[in-house]
């Protein structure tokens, strides 16, 4: 499979590609997969830098809350990518497509609150951060979420 195509397919193939007034460039099952593929990819990635790199998460942490532009920059991609993906996916369908449009909730609501309400967040962080078990299991379980998510995403 092609990289430029990743598991999207026009919704109106069978029209010649053409598109009729209402109908949505891609249909929400090849959203779906193509949010699978990019977020499982992103998953396994992210997944293995915590492993690789637990000892300095907390460091990380302290930095975020030291430094407005890069709490500001974390904000505002994690906003931008949850609207990205409840822009471009319709998780009404149920099923699968619902934890897409989670994750993209998700996105959102942690940019609004790395940018609105830094302090909140990131008590959270440190909470998370502090505790070596749960960053362990987060380590271990991220990476596999992602090669679950890779799955559906090709398999579908």
């Amino acid at each position: 499979m092609a990289i430029g195509h990743i598991g999207v397919r026009p919704c109106c193939v069978e029209t010649g590609g053409t598109q009729t007034e209402g109908e949505r460039l891609f249909d929400t099952a090849s959203m779906t997969e193509f949010w699978f593929q990019v977020l499982g990819l992103y998953f396994v990635a992210a997944g293995i830098g915590v492993s690789l790199q637990l000892d300095s998460l907390s460091g990380l942490v302290g930095e975020i809350r030291d430094n407005f532009l890069l709490r500001f920059i974390a904000g505002l991609m994690a906003f931008a990518f949850g609207v990205v993906i409840l822009a471009t996916h319709d998780g009404s369908a149920g099923g699968f497509a619902l934890i897409i449009t989670v994750i993209g909730w998700g996105g959102l609501l942690k940019g609004l609150f790395l940018l609105a309400a830094p302090g909140a967040s990131l008590a959270v962080y440190d909470g998370m951060v502090g505790n070596r078990m749960l960053m362990r299991i987060w380590a271990l379980l991220i990476p596999l979420i992602g090669l679950a998510m890779l799955w559906l995403g090709f398999a579908g």
